[in-house]
């Protein structure tokens, strides 16, 4: 997938300015910023839930700007929204299928399940209970679990680790690797907590203000005096 000089706004307000960043087929991609950077923006641009005003956005080497929010879903992106957003009175084996809605078949779809509750196994004890009543750290796996059930090429993580318990954050990135790694899924990871989204990403862009403003592997990033500055000289949100 390619942004190219992507711009958007709202009610003439510009958002993203020229925004140009590449997630190569099988890569983990992060995308910092902080509160009102344009991270969000990016996602919702991606699934044609914003319309640019200038620049393309390529999927496969096809533009994809103009098409429906749900036949950018069928061509394989999914998103995993911040806050999470699943169906609090639905069950997780509910949940779950709706992430599947575009599978027809109903092999694969109790393939791709079974393939969750591998990664997920306390959802499969958890089949039956409404997703309400998870804990946060539950609800995050029922969430991802949901986005990869469609069996995306790429999968738009927004705010992942945002109100997990702090014990729980190294444990989900090291989720988020792995389903990286034996998924065979490009991932974008939209992060505020870059030590931790640097620690996995292949790649990594700096937002600010609806601008790129860095970009580069993760060791550099990791070891930029501007990312330094920016995110870990002071208490991140």
């Amino acid at each position: 997938m390619k942004l190219d000089c992507v711009s958007t706004e709202y009610d003439r307000v510009p958002m993203l300015r020229e925004v140009s960043l590449r997630i190569e087929r099988e890569s983990l991609v992060c995308l910092l910023g902080s509160n009102g950077a344009g991270k969000s923006t990016t996602v919702k641009t991606i699934l044609g839930l914003v319309r640019p005003t200038k620049g393309m956005i390529y999927f496969e080497d096809k533009p994809i700007g103009g098409l429906r929010t749900s036949r950018i879903i069928e061509l394989g992106i999914s998103v995993v929204p911040e806050g999470r957003r699943l169906f609090p009175k639905m069950t997780v084996q509910e949940n779950l299928k709706l992430g599947a809605y575009f599978v027809k078949d109903q092999k694969d779809r109790a393939a791709r399940l079974a393939r969750v509750f591998h990664l997920f196994p306390l959802l499969q004890k958890r089949v039956d209970q409404t997703a309400g009543t998870l804990s946060g750290g539950e609800q995050s796996m029922l969430s991802i679990g949901r986005g990869i059930m469609g069996r995306p090429k790429i999968l738009l993580l927004d705010e992942p680790s945002l109100g997990l318990a702090p014990k729980l954050v190294q444990e989900f990135f090291a989720t988020i690797s792995r389903i990286h790694r034996e998924e065979k899924i490009s991932v974008l990871l939209i992060e505020q907590n870059a030590a931790k989204a640097l620690s996995v990403a292949n790649q990594g862009y700096v937002l600010q203000k609806g601008r790129i403003i860095a970009e580069g592997t993760a060791q550099s990033l990791l070891g930029s005096d501007l990312v330094r500055r920016a995110y870990f000289c002071q208490t991140e949100d």
